[in-house]
């Protein structure tokens, strides 16, 4: 839903596109798939309504659309995904 509302939400996906490309050290979420129990919860809350759960089970948790705004990391019954702080690989 927020990214047809919001009128942020093109440049945050064009900032973290930018950010990616160039390898920059930034804030974003680290997944440890061993943990994940496949509840899907972290889709459900998803704002951005990410496929959260297929990206935590690829270990491939860079998205342009994500905002990290952390429902995912608050949601997870498991503590699968968390916030790191390093170069997007």
């Amino acid at each position: 839903m927020c990214h047809y509302v919001c009128w942020m939400a093109p440049f945050m996906v064009l900032g973290t596109a930018l950010k990616n490309i160039l390898k920059w050290p930034s804030l974003h979420l680290k997944a440890n798939i061993e943990q994940c129990i496949n509840c899907k919860c972290c889709n459900k809350a998803c704002p951005m309504s990410l496929p959260v759960n297929e990206m935590v089970q690829r270990a491939a948790m860079q998205h342009s659309e994500c905002i990290l705004c952390g429902e995912c990391v608050e949601i997870c019954p498991k503590d699968v995904i968390r916030y790191t702080f390093s170069r997007p690989q």
